[in-house]
């Protein structure tokens, strides 16, 4: 057993959950009952027990549909998916060697020392003449996963050696999925799509950005009951080069039905980072995710190029979606903005690390350039880190809605099987010790609203940041004077 150099930051996957961005793409074919994957976003905040000290000093009903197009649907050949490694007969040595060293890490390690309120060593008297019983891999790593969930911390979990293919082939961008090729996100009308895989099939089918569905399969699309536990994209997925019927509509127009060829669409169909210009002077980088690997270069190129097309009086940086990913990358983003120094710490019962920026890695042309950064329910993790480390050492605004507030670190322990555990063993601090979590990071400038329902040049939140860059740069103009 080995632990991993890097901490991860993580939200806890839910597909059907209100308010969650679903990517229909990235749901893989054969998806463990379990979540395993980082990318989408979850709005829950879990219940915060007693931390440890601190380590140091301080839109309307459809209407009736139009028929159906007769153009048959375009048919693919698909791309095959790259298989998941099967999982191998463990002896029941092997079971039992890997469940004491989980449960043995947890019962060392653990952030909260009391197990929310958990006996553990009752739990370890439950679990291990079922593990020693287990009749087959699928129904021990079953049983792994039962027993870390009942931390209820929303962040710890078990893997499968499944479940770590397919996370490190998804920091690799190496994974592929089977889907329709769009973000899509549970409103109180329907799916609301808001980003399309370029060229993608749902894209090729005549769906656009802001569309609804409102059924899939002739279901009404928040059915509580018709689609079983996986939801309504349960039913998107299928397999590849087979057909998805879906009622759709665009705002001001009457539904649709399209029929729509589920494909294989790799991880990176959707960017993990986007740059635009607003307008002539301000710049608006979006940063969904610190789980892709080099996500800190593809940061640094599009503010390049946005800056390539001349000098910005601001920079709006924008992690409402993202849920969290690697400590090391977020900290290298942020000293593409910040010079070095702390921004505060991590520890729990067994560790204390300070985190720190690196120098030298200031983006030539930012050094300046007024900043503010958007946060919302749904920026997890990581991405509340990098919110904060701007707060605090004043290189940002911040504006939005309060973060998620959750900010355990998740430390990595990889088994003989390829079986791993992530478990929390710290919390983030602010320089003067208070919590982000189960609170999350306070904007600066709060604006109550649905921001994904906006286009970018209707969104109240990105128009108050376009006011706090104006009024930011008043007052440098006249400190300056």
């Amino acid at each position: 057993m080995q632990q991993l150099k890097y901490t991860l930051f993580i939200a806890l996957l839910g597909l059907t959950l209100a308010g969650c961005s679903t990517p229909f793409a990235a749901a893989p074919i054969s998806a463990p009952p379990r979540p395993t994957a980082v990318s989408t976003q979850v709005s829950i905040v879990a219940p915060s027990p007693t931390l440890p000290p601190p380590p140091s000093a301080t839109v309307a009903p459809s209407a009736t549909l139009p028929p159906p197009s007769p153009t048959a649907p375009p048919t693919v050949t698909p791309e095959p998916l790259e298989p998941t490694p099967t999982l191998a007969p463990l002896a029941e040595a092997e079971r039992e060697q890997v469940f004491n060293e989980a449960w043995e890490l947890v019962r060392d390690n653990y952030l909260y020392s009391d197990y929310n309120g958990l006996d553990w060593q009752a739990v370890r008297a439950e679990f291990l003449p079922q593990v020693r019983a287990a009749a087959s891999p699928e129904a021990f790593y079953d049983l792994m996963y039962q027993l870390v969930e009942r931390l209820g911390d929303d962040h710890s979990r078990f893997e499968s050696p499944q479940d770590v293919a397919r996370q490190q082939a998804e920091f690799a961008g190496d994974l592929k999925y089977v889907g329709i090729g769009a973000v899509v996100r549970s409103v109180d009308e329907g799916g609301l799509i808001l980003t399309l895989a370029a060229n993608g099939p749902a894209q090729q089918a005549g769906i656009k950005t802001r569309d609804l569905i409102l059924e899939v399969e002739g279901i009404p699309f928040n059915d509580p009951d018709a689609f079983g536990p996986q939801g309504p994209i349960g039913m998107i997925k299928g397999a590849p080069g087979t057909v998805v019927r879906l009622k759709v509509q665009t705002t001001g127009e009457e539904p649709r039905e399209v029929e729509v060829v589920r494909q294989v669409i790799p991880s990176d169909a959707f960017p993990k980072v986007e740059g635009r210009r607003l307008n002539d002077t301000i710049g608006l980088v979006t940063i969904e995710t610190f789980y892709v690997e080099n996500v800190d270069g593809l940061v640094r190129q599009k503010v390049e190029e946005l800056l390539g097309a001349g000098p910005l009086d601001g920079l709006i940086i924008d992690v409402r979606s993202n849920s969290g990913g690697y400590v090391h990358l977020m900290r290298n983003t942020l000293g593409q903005f910040i010079d070095g120094g702390s921004f505060g710490s991590t520890g729990g019962r067994t560790s204390n690390e300070e985190q720190v920026i690196p120098q030298g890695q200031l983006i030539e042309g930012m050094r300046d350039v007024p900043i503010v950064v958007l946060v919302g329910p749904d920026s997890a993790s990581a991405a509340e880190m990098f919110a904060a480390g701007m707060q605090v050492r004043n290189r940002a605004r911040l504006v939005g809605l309060p973060s998620a507030g959750n900010t355990e670190n998740l430390f990595s322990y990889a088994f003989d099987d390829g079986s791993r555990l992530m478990l929390a063993e710290a919390a983030y601090r602010r320089p003067d010790g208070t919590l982000i979590e189960g609170e999350g990071v306070i904007p600066d400038r709060r604006i109550e609203a649905d921001w994904w329902r906006f286009a970018p040049e209707d969104d109240p939140q990105i128009g108050a940041a376009i006011d706090e860059i104006a009024t930011m740069h008043d007052k440098s103009t006249q400190a300056s004077k």
